[in-house]
């Protein structure tokens, strides 16, 4: 069964409310946080739930970055089950709500994952809400302390993506930060973005132009990329029809693995101040080295993507 893309999941402390209340304990309604739509039964996990903090300001809900991202993504994962979580958080304009905005999204991670063992996330977030995300991966940021994702999630974490990253201020990414999940994360930074400094812009337009840019279309390519390539065989959906079959992992001449050195030495990346960039998306590659490896995916004719493997 496929999710709503609008669809959020019952935590257990809500199993428990519902209970209390006479709800049967077999099955309970998904309903998003303000639409009030029936969506699944909590017996059917999803093959990937994507969890998603909203910018500052907005109203409960994935926003409107998040909701397109998840529909791009959504629409990419064909012939998985695919479930969201907008991260329940106060999104404050004094940015103090993003410590408590990683503690939700960490419980929600832990919590889905000790229910359904095959479920894997995608996670993000939005100008705070990727403050949110930081602080999820682990990544001191200054605003605020929250909990970070348990260890025996981390694996579950199929892909980090994320909008507007106020740690581009301190001239970071979570590529760069993160060494436990840089290799499956994707910074976007618009070219006029004071929000992330415009730190290794590379997509056009300022803070509010990521739905409109391209961007979210872009990191859910990144992130199915990542969900497929990493992926066991999605469970069947029963529609009584036959399920799509997912896009099979990029064949040898469109993904390869090599050194830094050699991708720029083969044109797949270019090298800049001792630091290699891939070819028209500018994924980091860290240092130019012979002994540095990383996978690139040819996505177009001139644009090549960074990879958790081949």
């Amino acid at each position: 069964m496929t999710f709503s893309h609008i669809a959020a999941r019952f935590t257990p402390r809500a199993v428990a409310a519902a209970l209390a209340t006479g709800v049967a304990c077999s099955a309970f309604a998904l309903v998003s946080p303000g639409a009030g739509l029936p969506s699944a039964a909590a017996a059917d996990c999803s093959d990937v739930d994507i969890v998603f903090a909203r910018g500052t300001g907005e109203l409960p809900g994935l926003g409107f970055v998040g909701r397109p991202f998840a529909s791009e993504l959504t629409s990419r994962l064909s012939g998985y089950s695919v479930s969201t979580y907008a991260v329940d958080y106060a999104a404050n304009s004094s940015q103090t709500s993003a410590g408590p905005g990683a503690t939700d999204m960490s419980n929600h991670i832990r919590e889905v994952a000790s229910a359904c063992p095959s479920t894997r996330f995608v996670i993000g977030g939005y100008s705070q809400g990727a403050t949110v995300t930081d602080i999820a991966v682990g990544i001191r940021t200054g605003s605020s302390s929250g909990q970070p994702i348990a260890a025996q999630d981390e694996p579950r974490v199929a892909a980090v993506v994320v909008f507007g990253n106020p740690l581009g201020l301190q001239r970071r990414t979570i590529a760069e930060a993160s060494p436990t999940y840089g290799d499956r994360s994707k910074d976007y930074c618009g070219t006029a973005d004071s929000v992330c400094g415009r730190y290794q812009a590379n997509v056009s337009g300022g803070h509010t132009s990521y739905p409109s840019n391209g961007a979210t279309d872009q990191g859910a390519a990144f992130a199915a990329n990542l969900v497929r390539s990493s992926a066991p065989t999605p469970t069947p959906t029963p529609t009584g029809t036959s399920t799509p079959t997912p896009t099979p992992t990029p064949t040898p001449d469109e993904c390869v693995t090599d050194s830094t050195a050699d991708h720029v030495d083969a044109g797949r990346a270019t090298s800049f101040f001792g630091r290699a960039y891939a070819v028209g998306s500018r994924d980091s590659l860290g240092f130019v080295s012979r002994f540095v490896v990383v996978s690139l995916q040819r996505t177009d004719a001139t644009t090549w993507e960074r990879v958790a493997t081949c």
